[in-house]
């Protein structure tokens, strides 16, 4: 339990002390960070220089709320309800996948290239439409689509665009069961889809594997490219000539995407590495 009347500094403490057998130093500071932000709007800096001042019981409450949390492993983004991806505030639970800085590296690339004045763009497999929201908010000319097979998931989404006063269309869409978007093209496709394998459970974080939604995260081992094939598929029937398809990518598969690609004829096939010198990018064109 935190003290009665504590100070700042001594919830910072008990936070680092609490956590320190369970994360690294880095990340017990990034969660700091984001508690004090949520619970008192304070920021790093903030911390510092008011150290000295005391914690009201309501946001005693809460911090104690968190730190539990945080010691059974859950992810503080679903403890506050929300992330910044891409400048956007959005909101969160674990029907959606907590979006990664890697994506927020995919959106930046999408939105470097040389695309139409109003491209129309579809994200498949939006979760809680981060990258579709992103889009929409720098390219405000764009007609942004989000498909997910959740009904939960595009609540969420649905949500983030109406706080973020952003116009989007989400809808249901089940890619390994349904066959076509109807008469519906575009300019640009883009996934995050599943890419784990069953394997890989091993060098997964608690964190990760024990809250956040499986089938947004795994897929077969027998068949690791299954969402992807089937996005080229759809890509055949609904990206223009000259379109693109963006994907973010399991490292390991890279290679194997890439080839995927080039054998149904898409052209200027391009791998990216991520911040860290990972393989997590693709990006192709429609000939």
């Amino acid at each position: 339990m935190i003290q009665s009347n504590p100070t700042v500094e001594y919830v910072a403490t008990r936070f680092r002390t609490e956590l320190s057998e369970l994360y690294p130093y880095r990340e017990i500071e990034q969660m700091l960070t984001m508690a004090f932000e949520e619970v008192m709007n304070l920021s790093k800096i903030d911390v510092l220089t008011v150290a000295d001042a005391q914690v009201g019981e309501p946001q005693i409450a809460k911090f104690e709320g968190i730190l539990k949390g945080l010691k059974r492993q859950e992810p503080i983004q679903y403890l506050i309800g929300h992330a910044v991806f891409y400048d956007l505030s959005l909101k969160l639970n674990s029907a959606v996948l907590i979006p990664r800085p890697e994506t927020e590296e995919l959106v930046h690339w999408i939105l470097k290239d040389d695309l139409p004045h109003m491209p129309r763009i579809i994200d498949l497999g939006t979760g809680s439409g981060c990258i579709a929201l992103a889009l929409k908010d720098h390219l405000p000319h764009a007609q942004v689509f989000g498909v997910d097979n959740s009904f939960d998931a595009l609540n969420v989404a649905n949500g983030n665009a109406a706080a973020n006063d952003l116009q989007v269309e989400f809808f249901h869409f089940d890619m390994l069961e349904q066959e076509s978007l109807g008469f519906m093209d575009f300019d640009v496709m883009v996934s995050n889809p599943p890419y784990v394998t069953p394997s890989e459970k091993a060098q997964m974080d608690d964190n990760v594997l024990n809250y956040e939604p499986h089938h947004a995260l795994f897929v077969p081992e027998e068949d690791p490219l299954i969402f992807y094939r089937r996005i080229v598929d759809l890509a055949d029937g609904h990206l223009n000539k000259g379109g693109r398809i963006y994907f973010e990518i399991n490292r390991a598969y890279g290679k194997d995407i890439a080839q995927l690609l080039r054998d149904r004829n898409y052209a200027a096939v391009e791998i990216k590495t991520d911040l860290n010198g990972n393989e997590r990018m693709i990006r192709a064109s429609k000939v």
